[in-house]
């Protein structure tokens, strides 16, 4: 059986490779440096409104974040092959398989590394040598980091079944519109007064769990 194919999917096996080849490469290099800017974002606006502990508070963990959005990145690559390949070859039946597994895995994985790094960020962060002035604020940027581990995991999971299929427009596109929520959310919870609190640090992580939500509508 067949998959109908749709206007916003890239055929490779029919017609000129290179215009496909670059039309498909050019989102999914965007949405590579896009995702890695997140956390970015927040250095720039911390380091606009707040004080020098807010800022090395954010800056920090960038590292970590950087490795942890790479890794997860790597991991949706397998899934990526294994949805390509039934697709194209018409399977219906192994391609739904293939996505609810990936999706089911996504999920735990997300909730486990969440849980794991909730509760192990501090010492994460004091075997980065983070200094202990700057480590109580670090520690509670990186658990809401790690509290919307589920929906990052699920958006790279996500992205890499609907670029199985040839579309890498559509995960660039839900990544651009987190992103300028992200920095909107910066801006207003980088208020004076929210920075009295360690609320400031929730409406920036709400950002990150909109694309998988996308993801999986799409």
């Amino acid at each position: 059986m067949r998959l109908r194919k749709r206007s916003y999917e890239i055929d490779m096996l029919n017609g000129p490779v290179l215009p496909k080849l670059i039309s498909f490469a050019l989102p999914l290099m965007l949405s590579s440096v896009l995702q890695l800017t997140f956390n970015a974002a927040d250095v720039i606006v911390v380091g606009r409104f707040e004080g020098d502990a807010a800022l090395a508070a954010v800056g920090t963990p960038g590292s970590l974040i950087n490795l942890l959005v790479n890794l997860f990145m790597g991991l949706s690559v397998g899934a990526n092959v294994v949805v390509a390949q039934c697709y194209g070859a018409g399977n219906f039946k192994d391609t739904r398989e293939a996505v609810h597994t990936s999706v089911t895995l996504s999920l735990i994985g997300g909730v486990l590394v969440g849980i794991v790094g909730f509760f192990l960020a501090g010492t994460f962060l004091s075997m980065m040598n983070t200094p202990a002035e700057v480590l109580p604020l670090a520690t509670a940027y990186m658990r809401i980091y790690f509290l919307g581990m589920p929906a990052n995991l699920l958006y790279n999971f996500g992205a890499a079944i609907l670029r199985a299929v040839g579309d890498t427009r559509r995960p660039l596109t839900y990544l651009t519109i987190a992103g300028v929520v992200n920095v909107i959310l910066n801006l207003f919870s980088s208020s004076r007064w929210a920075w009295a609190s360690p609320a400031w640090r929730w409406p920036r992580s709400s950002p990150r769990s909109s694309p998988p939500r996308w993801c999986c509508c799409a």
